[in-house]
């Protein structure tokens, strides 16, 4: 594309395409992670947007001339970039929601350190899930996934087409059940173990009372749950790589809405 030979219009409709995806390579994990500097954000959406500028914004695109109508149409596609990394970044809170509550079992609560993709505080148990995450989200393209579900609402939510739409209630709580689901589905083993693993000290403690269960219990707890999440780690890794591949099927209802005329 000869960037010098566009039209004025082309040059806002760029705009508006790099607003989009700009956003979303702030808010979602991995793109927006602390690890991957401004710069080379800023750099990795405007290429992605002078690559999407073709086929989201043809030629014939019609741009609002006026300054309300631009400001309005630019804050529509940061609303929709924005969407597009949430979906993704609650994924990725699933995971870490779980290793969370399974950290606060295996007795790592003051064991906190920075998590350098959320920018939060999180147990050891945490940054080990967001790593596995991240892992599984770069092996089967997760990457590339999120770059076709971008493209995806262009087709649905066109630069151009602006819609009045709230997503029904039943859909946004669909996506927190999900995202609830999912966090159960991987830590409900481990926690299960550990609670096995409270009864039998419990039952211990009867049997032998001059036996100091708070000095074996603790021990006894960090290697269960260790075991069980190495032993877990395949089905983790499976349950993330089906919520990452429903990503573009999640985010097509509310694309669709916000173009709807």
């Amino acid at each position: 594309m000869d960037l010098l030979s566009q039209t004025p219009a082309m040059w806002e409709a760029f705009f508006l395409v790099f607003c989009r995806v700009g956003t979303m390579m702030i808010v979602a994990p991995v793109f927006g992670s602390r690890g991957t500097s401004p710069q080379l954000r800023v750099f990795f959406g405007l290429t992605v947007a002078l690559v999407m500028l073709p086929v989201v914004a043809p030629a014939g695109v019609v741009i609002p001339t006026d300054i309300s109508g631009f400001l309005g149409r630019a804050a529509r596609e940061i609303m929709i970039g924005a969407l597009v990394g949430f979906v993704v970044l609650l994924i990725f809170t699933s995971l870490e929601g779980a290793g969370h509550v399974i950290g606060l079992q295996m007795g790592f609560s003051l064991a906190n350190i920075i998590n350098p993709l959320t920018s939060t505080n999180a147990s050891l148990i945490d940054q080990f899930y967001t790593l596995v995450a991240t892992l599984v989200f770069l092996t089967i393209d997760g990457h590339h996934m999120v770059l076709l579900g971008v493209e995806r609402t262009f087709q649905l939510a066109p630069i151009d087409r602006v819609g009045s739409y709230l997503p029904p209630i039943e859909l946004v709580f669909g996506m927190g059940r999900e995202i609830f689901l999912t966090a159960s589905r991987i830590a409900l083993p481990v926690l299960t173990a550990l609670l096995l693993t409270d009864v039998a000290l419990a039952m211990v403690a009867r049997s032998v009372p001059q036996l100091n269960v708070f000095v074996v219990g603790m021990p006894a707890k960090i290697a269960v749950g260790f075991l069980m999440l190495i032993v877990t780690v395949p089905t983790v890794a499976y349950i993330m790589a089906r919520a990452f591949g429903d990503l573009i099927s999640i985010l097509t209802p509310f694309a669709a809405g916000l173009g709807a005329r």
